[in-house]
Parts: C-alpha cells; structure tokens; sequence
C-alpha cells in the first residue's frame, strides 16, 4: 500500500493517466472548433476596415494544419481503401464458398437423380420380368386346360363308349337269357 501512495502520490486515485479523457464533460480553456481546423468566419480580417489582420506564424499554422488534415486523410482513405478490399476480399471467399457449396449440392443431387433412375429402371426391369413370368406362366395354364379338357372330352367319349358296350352287352345278355328262357319253356 505504501508504494501505491508513493506512485500516486498527488493524483486522483479515481482518475488515472492512461485513462481516456471526456473531451465532453471537461472545460478547456481552448475553443471547440479550434481542434477541429474551423475558424469564425470574421477571426481573419477586420470587421471595420477589411484588412487582413492575420499573423505569419498564423499563416504557418494553417499550412501545418491543412497538411496534417490532409495527411490524416491520406491515411483515413488508405484505411477506408484497405477495409474496402478486405470487405471485398471476404465478399468474393464468401461467394467462392457458396458456389464450392452450390456445385456439391448439385452434385448429389445428380447423384440422387441418377441413383433414382437407376432404380426406376430396375424396378421397371424387374416389373417387365415379373409380367413376362407371369404370361408363361398363363400361357402353361392355358396349355395345361387344353389339355385338361381335351383329356376330359377323350374320357367322356370313353365313357359313352364304355355305356353303350354296357348298355350292348346287357341287351346281349337280356337276349340271351330270354332266348334260354324261350327254349327252356319249350
């Protein structure tokens, strides 16, 4: 603590050095606009006589001012020219990565278009397949009715066949027995 009240000896401990100065709240003794280059606009001449009243070393100031505005504005156009091309810099890595991120994005989606074509078309493969099983398969059935029928009609003429030998030989043998019957009756 007694090196602080030797290091700050005589000063506000509030208000420090390094510390910013509100040029708003302080009063100077210097004007406002005189900071800032700006003159009144009667200050050079005399308002009565319209001589020049204005000083050499007065002259010089001016001179040394204008030339330390003009640098300064150098330098603010240099830095406004800087932060111009870093703000374009930016803009253009900016733009770049978009357009990196628009080509990938239109890449997959090609790939995503292509991948669904494909299997449309294996789908649609796969469709025409099943359908053509699915016709010989028909096809085999229909045969195999046909088939089935025509072996149905040979049974059924078969049959009819196999009635009427019945039917024939039943009548045969009704003839016989009745032809027995008649010579045995007489």
């Amino acid at each position: 603590m007694a090196a602080w009240g030797k290091k700050h000896a005589g000063k506000d401990p509030v208000r420090d050095e390094c510390e910013e100065r509100n040029r708003f709240t302080e009063t100077r003794e210097e004007d406002v606009t005189d900071e800032h280059g700006e003159r009144e606009p009667f200050a050079e001449t005399d308002e009565h006589t319209g001589a020049n009243t204005k000083k050499p070393e007065d002259t010089a100031e001016d001179l040394t001012a204008k030339r330390k505005r003009m640098k300064m504005d150098k330098t603010c156009s240099k830095t406004k020219n800087k932060s111009k091309h870093a703000l374009r810099k930016k803009q253009l890595k900016r733009q770049k990565r978009d357009y990196i991120h628009s080509l990938k994005l239109l890449n997959v989606l090609e790939e995503y278009i292509t991948d669904e074509q494909k299997e449309e078309e294996e789908e649609e493969g796969e469709e025409e397949e099943l359908i053509r099983i699915f016709q010989e398969q028909q096809k085999k059935w229909q045969q195999y009715r046909s088939v089935r029928r025509e072996r149905l009609k040979e049974m059924k003429l078969l049959r009819d066949q196999f009635v009427k030998a019945l039917e024939d030989f039943e009548d045969l043998c009704d003839r016989v027995f009745s032809d027995e019957d008649s010579e045995l009756d007489n």
